[in-house]
């Protein structure tokens, strides 16, 4: 597994030529995120959410025709919003039910179930329980390396304050693209074989 620094490295390469668009998805995630209530959240945003970190994978696997945009909302234009709906709401609630018994045990499953969309992206025959299972097994002696991968980006979060939230447009794209890096390093020592793009993406 590479350092925290060289995966920051490899995000900001990663988004090096289409960074404004992925701002613009970005600003647009974090819009309907905040304009949405209870309901439009589990049915709208966790959708699109998921449909951002597909976009990002391909993005990091160079694929040079992606439309970041298309991606993000494949959910609704490829006739799969059902499982793109079923896949992140287990996702939110497992993880939201851990955070109910303790604050720290819900954090820790958060970093447990971070590989559940590539996972699913990757293998749309799996389940969503499959999926999540998966990326516990994944995931299993790396949550401490991502937490530190996430926290190496605090000075960041912390400029974002001072800007109402704008930097976030920058920082929130550079962590994802850190994380589908993460994923990629994780296949690869796991051996397991990937394709060179989702197949959400086919």
């Amino acid at each position: 597994m590479k350092t925290c620094k060289e995966y920051r490295e490899l995000a900001a390469q990663s988004l090096s030529r289409k960074m404004w668009p992925i701002v613009l998805g970005t600003l647009v995630l974090t819009l309907i995120s905040g304009a949405t209530g209870l309901l439009l959240t589990i049915f709208v945003t966790l959708p699109i959410a998921f449909g951002y970190s597909v976009a990002m994978l391909q993005v990091v696997r160079n694929d040079k025709d992606v439309d970041f945009f298309d991606r993000m909302f494949a959910c609704f234009s490829d006739g799969k919003y059902s499982r793109f709906l079923e896949i992140s709401f287990m996702r939110a609630l497992y993880t939201f039910l851990w955070t109910l018994l303790f604050i720290i045990p819900g954090i820790v499953k958060s970093y447990a179930y971070a590989m559940t969309y590539y996972i699913a992206a990757d293998n749309p025959e799996l389940s969503s329980e499959e999926c999540i299972h998966q990326s516990r097994m994944m995931m299993k002696g790396h949550k401490g390396k991502l937490f530190l991968l996430d926290l190496s980006y605090i000075g960041w979060l912390i400029l974002s304050c001072f800007t109402f939230g704008i930097l976030l447009l920058w920082v929130q794209p550079k962590m994802e693209a850190a994380h589908a890096h993460f994923y990629q390093d994780l296949l690869a020592k796991s051996d397991e074989k990937v394709e060179e793009t989702p197949r959400f993406a086919e």
